[in-house]
Parts: structure tokens; C-alpha cells; sequence
């Protein structure tokens, strides 16, 4: 991504001329705009482009687009927006449990939707919206630690990795790119569990303090996820880690 594009959005819209509208607007903003006019190839545009953001019609040839929302949220740590011309509540609230961050009307205007496309960045990876390619590469806290999705591992600036699950590479990339915010236990339950939080459920918290554990590993001592009373738990940057802890190899 150049310096002079502000994030990169996968539009999955079958309304031709919305899209060019859409993705001309949003393109005179910095936005590198890809267009896609199905749901069947979705999750393989998401894996090619890597999209910042993917804006979601409900509505794709027929067929509804919240179906594929817990498949796109499984593989996709980015931004989800859709986008409708329904008014059901009950839609609004379907899709924001199976991972969309936020659900927003064809009839609201290009220009509110690039100010929510913003909104929803700044919470899921502010480092987009706030910094230049370039600027990030110059924060070593950035680019020191590194996360290959692929393998789930982590690795330590001197090479050592820490393999994670599944759930735990999701709970630490939502921390992550909300660094310095304090993520509520509602938000990371709808984010990895797919659901609400349930009162005296503690599935949240015991995979918080899995991922404490992994990290702490490679960082003795320190606390880089830091419990916020009632409310949920909040990240902080990994510091640089002394080369013996860098070179030893994960659990």
C-alpha cells in the first residue's frame, strides 16, 4: 500500500452502477478499491488482496450475504461493513454477532460510509488510518514482533516462536490492533465466540489468560495484556525483549 492510499477495501456489490459510484468516490479519497460482483469468491479475493476492509452488500444475486459472515470473520482480521437497503433490526443484529463491525444503509451516501469505513479502522487497525506505510515500518514495536497467519505462530524479534490456536491468534490480533484501548469482554466474545457474552460465562477470560501465558514466555515478568476492572482487558506494545528470551524457542 503507497503512502498515498489510506487503506485498501474489497466491495462485494452486484449493483453496477452503485459500485463505480461507490469506488469512484472512495478512490478520490485514497482508497484502493477492488470490486467484486459475487459471494462465491469472497474468501479467495480476501486471501489474495488482503483488503483493510471488505464492504459487504446483504443482498449478492439473491442470495444473503450474512451466510458467509462466520466463514469470512474465521480467516479475516480486518474491518467488515455491510452495506442495505433493509431496515429489519433483526438483520443489524444477526450480522454484528457473526462478526460485522458495523451495518450500514445504501441510502446513507458515499460520503458517511468512507467517514464509517474510517470509524470502523480506527478501531480494528488504527495503525491504517493514523500512518503511512513507511511510518509504520519505521516503529520497531511494529515490525520486531511478527505473526505468520498461516503457521499461527509468533515470532520474537531473536527468532524465537510461540505457536498459538486459532482462538488465540484472533484474541491477539483484535488486542493488538486496538493497542492502548481497552476491549470490552462483550467485544472479544462477539469477535471469537460468534455470540453475546452469557452472565457467569468465563470462556473469554480463561482464553485471555492462555494468551498471557504464550506471551509471557518470551517476556518474563511483564504484563503486556492488562485486566480492566468490569470492563474487559486492554494491550499494550511489546517491548524488545533481551536476546536470550528472543532466541529461545516457543512452548
Amino acid at each position: 500500500m503507497s503512502s498515498a492510499t489510506a487503506f485498501t477495501a474489497l466491495l462485494v456489490e452486484d449493483d453496477a452502477a452503485f459500485a463505480d459510484e461507490l469506488a469512484e468516490f472512495l478512490a478520490r479519497h485514497g482508497v484502493a478499491c477492488h470490486w467484486l460482483a459475487s459471494l462465491g469468491e469472497v474468501l479467495a479475493w480476501v486471501d489474495e488482496i488482503a483488503p483493510d476492509i471488505v464492504v459487504l452488500d446483504q443482498f449478492i444475486g439473491g442470495h444473503d450475504s450474512i451466510t458467509i459472515l462466520r466463514d469470512l470473520r474465521a480467516g479475516f482480521q480486518g474491518g467488515i461493513v455491510m452495506l442495505t437497503g433493509n431496515q429489519d433490526m433483526t438483520d443489524r443484529i444477526v450480522a454484528l454477532e457473526c462478526g460485522a463491525d458495523d451495518f450500514v444503509s445504501k441510502l446513507a451516501g458515499p460520503r458517511e460510509l468512507h467517514a464509517r469505513l474510517r470509524a470502523v479502522l480506527r478501531r480494528t487497525g488504527p495503525n491504517l488510518v493514523a500512518q503511512t506505510r513507511d511510518e509504520r515500518a519505521a516503529d520497531p514495536l511494529v515490525t520486531a514482533w511478527r505473526i505468520d497467519k498461516a503457521t499461527g505462530q509468533l515470532q520474537a524479534p531473536g527468532g524465537g516462536f510461540v505457536p498459538l490456536s486459532k482462538g488465540l491468534l484472533a484474541a491477539l490480533l483484535l488486542l493488538a490492533r486496538n493497542r492502548g484501548r481497552t476491549v470490552t469482554r462483550e467485544e472479544l466474545s462477539l469477535h471469537l465466540m460468534g455470540r453475546s457474552q452469557v452472565p457467569g460465562d468465563r470462556s473469554v477470560d480463561n482464553l485471555v489468560s492462555q494468551l498471557r501465558r504464550r506471551l509471557e514466555h518470551l517476556l518474563p515478568g511483564e504484563k503486556v495484556i492488562r485486566s480492566v476492572r468490569g470492563e474487559g482487558y486492554v494491550f499494550l506494545p511489546f517491548s524488545l525483549p533481551p536476546s536470550a528470551a528472543g532466541g529461545r524457542d516457543g512452548p
